[in-house]
């Protein structure tokens, strides 16, 4: 849970020069934030929802038999 929210400070630490966007785009950087906010935590606290390493080698686990 401390990587989740070192991560999440890192992400904030880039709102100075988000801060000079358009509205929308500061829209969209809040809900990304709160997106992998709630994504990591769910996969932190519960055993059944995948992590984001799961879901990329979900979507990538083809590469895997091609380098083999």
């Amino acid at each position: 849970m401390i990587a989740v929210l070192l991560f999440a400070g890192l992400y904030l630490m880039d709102w100075s020069s988000i801060r000079s966007s358009k509205k929308t785009i500061k829209r969209v950087y809040f809900v990304l934030l709160l997106f992998y906010l709630v994504w990591n935590t769910l996969a932190v606290s519960w055993s059944g929802w995948p992590d984001p390493n799961d879901m990329i080698q979900f979507v990538f686990g083809w590469a895997d038999r091609i380098t083999q």
